[in-house]
C-alpha cells in the first residue's frame, strides 16, 4: 500500500491529529510565551494541567472592591480618599505667575513718620521710614489693569510726593505715578502709570473662598529689597483691628512674613491668585513676629471696579 492509498483511507484521523497538534502549539504559545494576552488561556487554567492561575488576580480585585463606592469599577479609588497636596513645584508657579505684577514704589516724604507701634499689645501699619528721608522705598503695590492701575495701600503715599513706581515684568523701570483714588477707610490707594506697553496684571481671586490653614505666598519689597517671596499659612480669616485709631474688619491673618516694606505687596494663594493686600504686622519688636495682616481682595475689587472704567 502506497502513502497515497493510506491517505485516502486515513484522511480523516490525519486531519484529527492536525487540528490537535495546531491547538496545542497555538495555546502553549499562549499560556508559556505570553502571546494573545498572556499566560492565562480562555478557560483560565494552563494546558499542562497546572493550578488555575486566576486566583491572585481575583484576590487582588477584590480588595480593590473595598475602596470602591457603589456603582465604580474594581479598582476606582474614591475621590474620599484622596488628598491634594501643595508642593513647592505649586508655590514656586503661582510666584512666578503673579511676580511681574508686583512692584516697588517710592517716593519723597514730606514728613517723618513713627517707625513702629508704641506698645508692644498694638498693631500697626508696616511703615519702612523711621525718619525724614528725602527718598525712601516705601512699599509695594499689585498692577490690576494693563494700562498701568495698581492698587496699593493709602498709608503708603500718605504724605508723599513724587511718587515713582518700579516695575520687573521684563527689566527694571522706573515710572513717575499719580494717586487717583484714595480710600483711607480702607486703607487703599490706587496710582496710575503711562507704560509704553500693556503691563502683566495680576489675576484677583476669591477671597470668600480662603480656609484657615490654607497655603499663601507674600510678594513684596521689605526693607526695600525689591521681589521678595515668603510663604505661610492663613491663620485666620477674619480679624478685627483697630490701627491707628481706624478699624478694619475681617482682615485676613497670616504667618507667613511680612516686614516693613511689604505694605501694598499681594498676599497670593497656590493658584497664583491676589487674595489679600498685605497691610499691617504686630511687631512688638519693628519686625516681623508671625503675625501679618491683608485687607481680602473682595474689598478691594469694588473700589478698583468704580475707579477704572
Amino acid at each position: 500500500m502506497n502513502i497515497k492509498e493510506w491517505l485516502s483511507k486515513n484522511i480523516l484521523w490525519v486531519l484529527v491529529v492536525l487540528v490537535v497538534i495546531n491547538f496545542l502549539i497555538v495555546y502553549w504559545g499562549t499560556i508559556n510565551l505570553g502571546i494573545y494576552g498572556g499566560r492565562v488561556s480562555l478557560l483560565g487554567w494552563n494546558l499542562l494541567g497546572r493550578k488555575k492561575l486566576l486566583v491572585q488576580e481575583q484576590a487582588t480585585a477584590a480588595d480593590s472592591t473595598d475602596l470602591t463606592s457603589p456603582g465604580q469599577r474594581p479598582g476606582t479609588v474614591s475621590s474620599t480618599n484622596l488628598v491634594l497636596t501643595c508642593s513647592d513645584d505649586d508655590l514656586a508657579s503661582a510666584f512666578a505667575s503673579v511676580r511681574p505684577a508686583v512692584v516697588n514704589i517710592t517716593a519723597e516724604k514730606t514728613t517723618p513718620r513713627r517707625g513702629g507701634p508704641a506698645l508692644a499689645s498694638t498693631v500697626a501699619f508696616d511703615d519702612p521710614s523711621i525718619q525724614f528721608v528725602e527718598e525712601a522705598s516705601l512699599g509695594s503695590g499689585v498692577i490690576v489693569d494693563r494700562r498701568g492701575y495698581i492698587v496699593t495701600n493709602a498709608h503708603v503715599v500718605a504724605n508723599a510726593v513724587n511718587i515713582k513706581v518700579v516695575t520687573f515684568s521684563s527689566s527694571r523701570t522706573v515710572y513717575p505715578a499719580v494717586i487717583i483714588r484714595k480710600d483711607p477707610e480702607n486703607d487703599i490707594a490706587i496710582l496710575k502709570i503711562e507704560p509704553e506697553s500693556p503691563l502683566p496684571a495680576a489675576v484677583l481671586g476669591d477671597s470668600d473662598m480662603i480656609k484657615v490653614a490654607e497655603a499663601v505666598l507674600t510678594i513684596g519689597s521689605p526693607f526695600g529689597l525689591e521681589q521678595t517671596v515668603t510663604a505661610g499659612i492663613i491663620s485666620d480669616d477674619s480679624r478685627n483691628l483697630v490701627i491707628d485709631g481706624q478699624a478694619y474688619e475681617d482682615m485676613l491673618q497670616t504667618d507667613a512674613a511680612i516686614n516693613r516694606g511689604n505694605s501694598g505687596g499681594a498676599l497670593v494663594n497656590v493658584s497664583g491668585e491676589v487674595i489679600g493686600i498685605n497691610t499691617a504686622i504686630y511687631a512688638p519688636t519693628g519686625v516681623f513676629t508671625g503675625v501679618g495682616f491683608a485687607i481680602p481682595i473682595n474689598k478691594v475689587k469694588p473700589i478698583v471696579k468704580e475707579t477704572i472704567r
